[in-house]
């Protein structure tokens, strides 16, 4: 899964291609797999153009599962209100029941 204007950019550098439009569950699967790759760019280079790549996958991913930004922001404030953030780098190594 590319980019909307990467055929278009491929053509003006000179070069052909071939590209294949995909819906429904391929692009669902496609757009899936395209957010492990970025998440795992990020990973290897923590950048704001690789967080962009993220963010925009995933916003794509989310509205065509119908879960609006809105959603999203309720989830992030009541999970950090309810079992906060991330920020004490807290590590759990083991529970005992």
């Amino acid at each position: 899964l590319v980019r909307d204007r990467i055929p278009e950019i491929i053509e003006e550098a000179g070069k052909t291609h071939q590209t294949t439009i995909i819906d429904g569950e391929d692009l669902r699967g496609a757009a899936l797999k395209k957010l492990q790759e970025e998440v795992m760019e990020f990973v290897e280079n923590p950048c704001a153009e690789e967080a962009a790549d993220i963010m925009e996958i995933l916003h794509f991913i989310c509205e065509r599962e119908g879960i609006r930004d809105a959603q999203i922001m309720a989830a992030v404030t009541i999970k950090r209100i309810e079992r906060g953030g991330f920020d004490m780098g807290y590590f759990l190594e083991w529970v005992k029941e």
